[in-house]
């Protein structure tokens, strides 16, 4: 249980620096529900956090129905990454890197804090969660199935983003993916 509440504490961390400081001041996108929250900030200014959340009602009540235990090994992560993603939102303005070096290190820090949640059965977002569902059900990589679901989110906010940082959140999305994928290929350690 410590274990799990540590990453849970640990990732939502690395998730909310990797959206507020390194893709929302260049308006850069991660996949999943999140991703879609940050579409709607760029639009609209609304607190990522409290998008995601909403975003996510539908999501979390299905798994509530489906499996209840996906939907409590969720909510934590989701409650938490919403509310570091709304806590740390001074962030924006405090770090001043390239657009490339942004969309590496904002992929990895979201990456890795997907990850290590992912690794101890929670999430942060209801595409995590399908991803879970979807992985354990048709034995497909839950990193690889997140980077195909983020590739198509990617292109539904295209039109607020514009071209050039839709290229560079590809690249944040596939760094994102790829820790994904590393920190989910193996089994944890028994706790």
């Amino acid at each position: 249980m410590f274990s799990k509440g540590l990453a849970i504490f640990c990732g939502s961390f690395l998730i909310a620096i990797g959206l507020n400081a390194f893709l929302a001041p260049h308006h850069l996108i991660d996949g999943g529900l999140m991703g879609l929250a940050l579409i709607i900030f760029y639009a609209f200014n609304t607190p990522v956090g409290v998008s995601t959340l909403l975003l996510n009602v539908p999501v979390y009540l299905f798994a509530f129905m489906k499996d209840k235990t996906f939907f409590y090994n969720g909510i934590c992560g989701l409650l938490c990454s919403s509310l570091f993603a709304d806590y740390l939102f001074f962030l924006h303005d405090d770090l001043s890197l390239s657009i490339f070096e942004s969309s590496i290190l904002g992929g990895f820090c979201v990456g890795v804090g997907i990850g290590l949640m992912l690794r101890y059965d929670t999430s942060s977002d209801g595409v995590d969660l399908i991803a879970q569902f979807i992985s354990k059900s048709w034995a497909v990589n839950v990193g690889f199935t997140i980077l195909l679901i983020d590739l198509f989110i990617m292109v539904a906010g295209m039109q607020v983003i514009g071209w050039r940082a839709f290229c560079y959140s590809v690249l944040v999305i596939t760094v994102g993916g790829m820790m994904i994928t590393l920190l989910t290929a193996t089994k944890r350690p028994p706790v």
